[in-house]
């Protein structure tokens, strides 16, 4: 009863007065005809529904009214009654072919087609769609006008109906010619590499709807519907059919301006292109630069997608970016407020404040397995990255974590990674921008060091899968992803710091900050701090300088200490769900839920350098330090992230603009307190101490924020 039953919130229990639906005689009867195909669906071939005559009733317009809930205004309640004769439940009997010709043994392919076996249940629904299968079947050997005629015949008595199928098979038709209309851009070539029929060939109807979903992937049309993308004319004296592709270019260029200033990050101007059909010969071409007081970057970006007219993809990336780290600058903007001042008076040296040069480049190439979506490729890349401390305790940090063990060269000295990455990628997703149908596999492993060189010795694998369907409703999309990644070194090597996981944001949990889910964990470090007096003044010490004259000074001293760092995860997990809606035009909702973990699962993934470590001992030999870091359990937790987004595409930017309110119902919300590594004992009087203590042995909250609302450019996945 879909057009005329009340709707309640539970359905048909409450609120019915709020969005009760208008009788209307001629939607009951195409409701009767739903029940009745209902029941057909299910074996009850001969089953009837009627409805009696509707009782009209005056009611509301008395007694008390509550606004919304009970509005109680005066109106009038059709009520009927509706009568179900179910009749047998009936199973096939017999199924006849008349007029096959084409296919030899034919009553048991058509068993298998139609779903249904003498003595199963019969099925409308399996009738339809068995049909439906024939014709497709037929369709993959050239018979474009084959009609099926299904006559049935129930036996009441017994409950038994024999379907008598009557075949006009027609012609087998051959494709003449293909041509193109609408590519103004594209080249004839860059589609018809993409369609596997030929001229000359068989017309297969399958062959055309897989060419249509790989012409869909490219993202350089709007969407290619089967029944609306081509013109097939028939010539029935020669069999022969002429086709004609209408194809309607999309925006293939992207093309992004931005800048700004700010008081805490700076300045910045960026500027980004890319498109997707250069030339229009399918080759895709990228670049991007930044230029800003935090960031410098500058990568280039070129894809052949047929080299040499082969299914041979190639391509290559080269890059180039400087970081300036500055630790107060860095809070402040995750936090929203200016607080560098503060941290600048604890003194610049006790801060991780640094500057990263990297550069490097990829190249890659893949194939296309015949006649299949599966493609197999391998990519080789090289990155150089070195980082310069500006601090003591950004320096004692890139010492300390030694991520290559004994001696071995560190982000001071640089770090050269030499990887190759086989994959293997299989990919039915409809389109790249706007899917809808399809799944996606994506596995590789990367592996750097041994015999390609450089200082890193890693493994990698990844596995990435997605998946689109259509939802409960014409329109909707449920969409589902997950990524599983794993990272570890090998040959007394830990994995580089820059490779390990980092999570958060529109990439995948929505609901936290941009790489703001990473475990925690606590070094052995060395702060220098001031020595008070008792009354805790500065103490003040006396020296002469170079030049003869009095010089006064504060006195410090060094003192162990432990330093919380953000090392990465090396196992990460995540999944993604959306259910998308379509409003209007460009515009989607989508109701989405995201959950991750980034956790560390081998405990020597963080390996101190031992000589760093054996120094710092025999500087504090009651410190006691050993050669670990200490995890801080809590922010190994996994995380989820809930809420709504409205997707607005834009054809300019060929990306989706994204608003989002996310709820996360698995967060953080806990207090970090260092490891004691100085004692009373190390302090000349109580004020050094709790002074020390205040600095660097005092415990923080760790609250990760339970909404937010965001605006970003791109896709989740």
């Amino acid at each position: 009863m879909k057009n005329l039953r009340p709707v309640g919130i539970p359905r048909s229990i409450l609120l019915e007065n709020l969005f009760a639906k208008t009788y209307d005689a001629t939607k009951l009867e195409e409701d009767m005809s739903r029940v009745q195909s209902f029941y057909q669906e299910k074996g009850y071939f001969t089953a009837k529904a009627s409805a009696e005559d509707p009782v009209i009733k005056d009611v509301g317009g008395k007694g008390f009214r509550i606004p919304v809930v009970k509005p109680n205004k005066p109106g009038k309640r059709a009520d009927f009654r509706v009568n179900i004769d179910e009749g047998p439940k009936y199973r096939l009997q017999k199924l006849n072919l008349v007029g096959v010709k084409f296919f030899r043994a034919p009553e048991e392919l058509f068993s298998r087609v139609l779903g249904m076996g003498e003595g199963d249940v019969f099925s409308t629904a399996k009738l339809r769609k068995g049909l439906e299968d024939m014709r497709k079947l037929y369709g993959q050997f050239g018979f474009l006008d084959f009609v099926p005629e299904p006559g049935l015949e129930p036996d009441i008595k017994n409950g038994k109906i024999d379907l008598t199928l009557n075949v006009d098979e027609g012609k087998q038709f051959f494709v003449r010619r293909i041509d193109f209309a609408g590519n103004t851009t594209t080249r004839d070539k860059v589609i018809r590499r993409e369609i596997l029929l030929d001229e000359g060939d068989l017309f297969n109807s399958r062959l055309w709807e897989v060419s249509l979903l790989r012409l869909n992937q490219l993202g350089y049309f709007e969407v290619l519907k089967e029944n609306e993308a081509a013109n097939i004319t028939r010539d029935t004296k020669n069999n022969t059919v002429d086709i004609t592709l209408k194809v309607k270019e999309r925006g293939k260029n992207s093309v992004q301006m931005s800048g700004g200033v700010s008081g805490i990050a700076g300045s910045f101007v960026s500027f980004g292109y890319s498109t997707n059909n250069f030339l229009g010969l399918g080759e895709t071409l990228s670049l991007d630069t930044q230029l800003g007081d935090r960031i410098r970057s500058a990568t280039f970006g070129f894809t052949e997608p047929y080299f040499l007219d082969k299914p041979v993809q190639v391509g290559f990336t080269i890059f180039y970016q400087r970081f300036n780290y500055d630790q107060g600058r860095e809070v402040s903007l995750f936090s929203g407020r200016n607080l560098t001042q503060q941290f600048n008076s604890l003194g610049r040296d006790n801060l991780l404040n640094y500057s990263s040069n990297g550069y490097g480049f990829t190249a890659y190439a893949s194939t296309l397995l015949r006649r299949s979506f599966a493609r197999v490729g391998l990519t080789y890349s090289y990155s150089n990255s070195k980082y310069a401390p500006s601090t003591t305790a950004a320096r004692t940090y890139f010492e300390a974590v030694n991520f290559q063990n004994l001696d071995g060269p560190n982000q001071l000295s640089g770090i050269r990674q030499s990887s190759i990455i086989p994959n293997y990628s299989y990919n039915t997703v409809d389109h790249p921008v706007t899917p809808s149908r399809g799944k996606s596999i994506y596995i590789s492993s990367t592996f750097a060091g041994s015999f390609l060189g450089g200082n890193t010795n890693m493994i990698e694998p990844t596995i990435d899968f997605k998946y689109f369907r259509a939802g409960f409703k014409k329109g909707h999309v449920i969409g589902v992803h997950t990524l599983g990644r794993f990272i570890t070194g090998y040959g007394g090597k830990t994995a580089p710091p820059f490779n390990r996981f980092y999570m958060g944001g529109e990439n995948d949990i929505r609901g936290f900050d941009i790489w703001g889910i990473s475990p925690l964990a606590y070094i052995p470090s060395k702060a220098t701090v001031p020595v008070l007096n008792e009354d805790g003044s500065a103490r003040i010490q006396r020296s002469i300088g170079t030049d003869g004259k009095l010089v006064l000074s504060n006195v410090t001293q060094t003192i162990p200490t432990y330093q919380i760092i953000y090392p990465g995860g090396d196992t990460q997990g995540v999944g993604n769900f959306e259910y998308r809606i379509p409003i209007f035009g460009p515009v989607v909702l989508a109701a989405f839920a995201d959950i991750g973990v980034n956790r560390i699962s081998r405990s020597n993934g963080l390996n101190l350098n031992p000589g760093r470590i054996a120094q710092l001992n025999a500087d504090f030999p009651q410190a006691g330090f050993e050669n670990k870091a200490f995890l801080i359990d809590f922010t190994q937790k996994p995380r989820m992230s809930t809420g709504l987004e409205v997707q607005i595409m834009m054809p300019v930017v060929n990306a989706p603009f994204r608003f989002y309110y996310a709820f996360n119902p698995l967060r953080v919300d806990d207090f970090i307190q260092p490891p004691i590594a100085a004692d009373r004992s190390y302090f000349p009087n109580q004020a050094t101490f709790i002074n020390s203590v205040a600095q660097f042995g005092q415990g923080s909250p760790y609250r990760e924020r339970q909404r937010i609302f965001r605006f970003t450019i791109s896709r989740t996945f």
